[in-house]
């Protein structure tokens, strides 16, 4: 029985379990206090402002030396994008011009070759004799 008194990993859960319920609480608590909220809320809003000067004035150095920024990288990402659609729009033209293409000239290829193959008159300067 002394055993089963002494786990020493049945009282770690115990104590997490424990020990994750008061915290669980206490932040609760703290949370659903107005203040938090606001002191949260500040806290927000300065860091969003912070980030915006970060990234215009990184823009701004990344501009005096000739650089392209992420939104310039962004753009132009974009932009190929587009070419990419467009061109995979032509080929996709050419290819069905192609096929049209192949389609006519077999068909005009098969009424010569059908024309070639019928009996023709003879080319003589003689009318044909008739035999009748």
């Amino acid at each position: 029985m002394e055993k089963e008194k002494l786990n020493p990993m049945a009282l770690w859960r115990d104590w997490f379990v424990k020990s994750e319920k008061a915290w669980s609480q206490a932040l609760t608590e703290l949370m659903g206090d107005e203040r938090f909220s606001q002191g949260m809320g500040r806290y927000m809003q300065e860091a969003l402002h912070t980030h915006r000067m970060f990234s215009e004035s990184m823009s701004q150095y990344l501009a005096n030396l000739n650089l392209p920024s992420r939104s310039d990288v962004l753009e132009l990402s974009d932009r190929l994008g587009q070419i990419e659609d467009t061109l995979a729009a032509i080929q996709v033209e050419l290819r069905d011009q192609r096929i049209q293409l192949a389609r006519a000239s077999a068909g005009s290829s098969a009424g010569e070759a059908s024309s070639a193959s019928a009996p023709r008159p003879a080319r003589t300067r003689r009318p044909p004799s008739s035999t009748g």
